[in-house]
Parts: C-alpha cells; sequence; structure tokens
C-alpha cells in the first residue's frame, strides 16, 4: 500500500515537472514573438520619427514669411 502511494505521488510530481515545463517553454515562445513585434514596432516608429524630424527641419530652414 505505501509503495503505491509513493509511486503515485512520484507520478503526480513527474506530470507535475511536465506541466510546468510545457507551460514554461509556452511563455518564452510568446516572449520571443512580444519581442519580435516591439523590434518592429520600434523600427517603424524611429523611422517615422526620422521623417518628422527632416520635415521639421526644412521648415526652420525656411525664412520667416510675412503674413
Amino acid at each position: 500500500m505505501g509503495a503505491m502511494g509513493f509511486s503515485r505521488r512520484n507520478d503526480e510530481a513527474r506530470d507535475a515537472v511536465i506541466r510546468l515545463t510545457s507551460a514554461v517553454e509556452h511563455i518564452a515562445t510568446q516572449l520571443e514573438v512580444l519581442h519580435v513585434d516591439i523590434k518592429e514596432d520600434r523600427k517603424e516608429t524611429f523611422a517615422r520619427l526620422g521623417q518628422v524630424e527632416r520635415r521639421v527641419t526644412v521648415l526652420e530652414a525656411r525664412p520667416p514669411q510675412c503674413p
């Protein structure tokens, strides 16, 4: 009886480790996807920001216009 209980607890512990490992791997995959998305967003944001900075520079270089 005692050996059976030990075996059952051992199986439950093994199953818990497997579930936790699977969950951690899933989270790692999702973090990688998020990281790629953030990099793409930053690339687009900084590209747009660069365009705006160039436009502002052009506007600032123009002489003031009389109303």
